[in-house]
């Protein structure tokens, strides 16, 4: 992993003078950087960095997305009432219990009056029954010994939660199903409920029966009983785990899906039960041997866990559904934008996951396959180009992933026109990311463990990316910032503003952005972009336009500059006030000089605030080398790379035309 050291703001550091000119204000960095840790930030920062060779790789994918993407397609009727569950919980029944005991006592007790009110139980004392109806909730919660109830389905339910919590499951058992036994007109609160705990009852004992139940669950609340928990839509996924634990993936996986769609996004956790070949992860739910439980395995152990791993994955390979949640899974742990497989362990590189999957597909002797653009960014993540084409032919598709690809290959073969539309199609598709997936409210970059060490890039971020450095290779310079400002890569956007456009370019760019508000907001980037361009301005001795573009005060502070500057050359002056002018500049460069001048990226890096060093893409481009600084045991060793992509060479020749 590349690393920097953390150093300190060195405009407040370095005190320098100012004679004629200001562009010795400029920091030299040494190295191009990709993470930065120690002093709070870490990850990456610039995509276009190391020569733009992310620009080449396979994006990013990521679990959650692909199984968001995937659960769109399932349109389950029922409606989910229960808050959500985090997607990270440990999925025992015991956590899953505990996050909803609180939701379920509250909606007992309302479910309790309505029934009081519609004359469904008819207490002789009502006041009374309220009472034990809450002792009993109570004792429940403590699992303490129920006191005595107005017979009622309340009563039944209520018998048969405590067994439950003191797991008893006969009791339990006996008390819901004697609740199934009343007239259905005495039991329209707590049929579903019933239902559902005997699925969970059988699902504790290991009874096929489970499935029936969960299934039962959605007909009863179907037929008109009540459901006030969301039951019917929750018990797709413990249906799910049912036919999981009996050996059925196929059946577990539609039923995630229908649960996922629903909203309960544990169901991305579940659906990983599903992979064969995944890998342990410490601290995670693994769903089979532990990480340190494999270490100790014997070669004799291993070799019949890699027999059943591929007895695994042959099955999932005849399965479409399967086979889809199969292929994308080794996308999101397997495509990284390091292609020489730096930090990644040698025992995680032993098998590719990659290679052995479409091989397992080969052998399957498939007559058709869905999403076959998948399998192609499977072949393209392994490095096997050809069989990526070969995927994509078979796709015959524009869907996100497969336009995506195509202008991977297409960029490859040098049709760079070709690619550009193709990316820009992929673009349009993911950005925002809610258009890819079907979910409102996703980063667009997961959020579970199967991230990469030290951050990553976001699928919008990659797309972006690409889009992006397919216009600088066209000399599109306008339309390349104007991706990377919108898809998020603020540092590759800055280095285009800067490095690429005139200022001029900028400047009519800006100009064309809404007209900012009163206060100006940090977080807004159309202010960042008006305030980038006003320190270019001044950068360019374009002193009376940049004021405008300035945030307050430093407007007024180029105002003294401007004016210590004129004295300070001012031939006409003394020279104690020549020599006060040009003090008071060099002193207002010091202390303001990042605020009225500093570059947004290299080689000031006024975006990290000037803390961190920010690769030089103008360097790399023009020299088609890239250095980069490793540190190991506190020391810096430097490396040069001539990995720099033909981007250099779209820009340098359109600057010179």
């Amino acid at each position: 992993m590349t690393r920097s050291r953390p150093f300190v703001r060195k405009w407040k550091s370095l005190p320098r003078l100012i004679f004629k000119k200001h562009w010795g204000l400029a920091i030299l960095a040494i190295a191009a950087v990709q993470r930065c840790d120690a002093t709070g930030y870490y990850g990456p920062s610039v995509y276009l960095d190391e020569g733009g060779k992310k620009v080449n790789a396979s994006p990013e994918f990521y679990w959650e997305l692909e199984a968001k993407r995937l659960a769109k397609g399932f349109t389950p009727a029922e409606k989910r009432v229960a808050a959500l569950a985090s997607k990270k919980q440990s999925e025992t029944d015991d956590a899953v219990d505990d996050s909803k005991s609180e939701l379920t006592a509250d909606v007992d007790v309302k479910d309790f009056l309505a029934a009081l009110r519609e004359g469904r139980i008819k207490p002789e004392n009502s006041e009374k029954a309220k009472e034990q109806h809450k002792a009993a909730r109570d004792r429940i919660a403590k699992a303490d010994d129920k006191p005595e109830e107005f017979a009622s389905e309340f009563a039944d339910y209520h018998r048969g939660a405590l067994a439950y919590r003191l797991g008893d499951w006969d009791d339990a058992r006996k008390a819901w199903e004697e609740l199934l036994n009343r007239p259905a007109e005495e039991r329209h609160y707590r049929t579903v409920w019933a239902a559902f705990m005997l699925g969970r009852v059988a699902l504790k004992t290991g009874s096929a029966e489970a499935v029936q139940w969960f299934q039962r669950t959605r007909d009863l609340a179907k037929d008109g009983f009540a459901d006030s928990l969301g039951l019917a839509a929750d018990s797709y996924g413990w249906e799910g785990r049912s036919e999981w634990k009996q050996n059925h993936p196929d059946k577990a996986a539609k039923l995630f899906l229908n649960q996922l769609e629903l909203g309960d996004e544990s169901a991305i956790v579940s659906l990983k039960a599903l992979i064969p070949d995944r890998e342990p992860i410490e601290g995670m739910l693994n769903y089979g041997p532990e990480a340190d439980e494999q270490e100790k395995w014997s070669e004799e152990q291993k070799k019949v866990d890699d027999q059943k791993t591929l007895v695994g994955l042959t099955t999932a390979a005849k399965d479409p559904l399967l086979r889809r949640l199969v292929t994308a899974h080794i996308l999101a742990t397997e495509s990284s934008a390091d292609l020489s497989g730096e930090g990644s362990s040698a025992e995680s590189r032993k098998v590719s996951r990659c290679s052995r999957w479409l091989s397992v597909i080969k052998e399957a002797h498939l007559d058709r396959v869905e999403d076959a653009e998948y399998l192609g960014w499977v072949a393209y993540t392994d490095g096997k180009y050809q069989d990526a084409a070969r995927w994509l032919e078979l796709a015959k598709s524009d869907a996100p992933a497969a336009c995506w690809l195509r202008a991977k290959l297409q960029r490859r073969a040098g049709k760079l026109e070709e690619a550009t539309k193709s990316m820009a199609q992929a673009w349009q598709s993911v950005e925002p990311i809610e258009t890819y997936t079907g979910w409102t409210g996703v980063s667009g970059e997961g959020e579970d463990e199967l991230q990469r060490e030290g951050g990553s890039w976001s699928f919008v971020q990659s797309a972006s990316g690409d889009l992006g450095a397919l216009h600088l290779q066209r000399a599109n310079f306008i339309p390349a910032m104007d991706v990377l400002r919108k898809g998020g890569l603020w540092d590759d956007m800055a280095f285009v503003a800067e490095r690429v456009l005139t200022a001029d370019e900028l400047k009519a760019y800006v100009d064309r952005l809404p007209a900012p508000s009163g206060t100006a907001n940090p977080a807004d980037e159309d202010a960042k972009l008006r305030y980038l361009l006003g320190r270019r301005l001044v950068r360019e001795d374009r002193y009376g336009e940049a004021a405008h573009y300035l945030q307050a005060p430093y407007d007024r502070v180029l105002d003294q500059y401007v004016k210590a500057l004129k004295n300070g050359a001012d031939e006409k002056l003394s020279k104690l006030e020549r020599a006060r002018g040009w003090f008071t500049a060099a002193w207002l460069a010091r202390h303001d000089g990042m605020e009225l001048m500093g570059t947004e990226g290299f080689p000031d890096g006024f975006s990290l605030g000037g803390d961190f060093e920010l690769p030089d893409l103008a360097q790399q481009r023009q020299a088609g080398v890239h250095q980069v600084t490793r540190y190991e045991d506190g020391k810096g060793k430097n490396s040069r790379s001539d990995h720099c992509e033909s981007i250099k060479t779209g820009i340098a020749a359109a600057r010179r035309k």
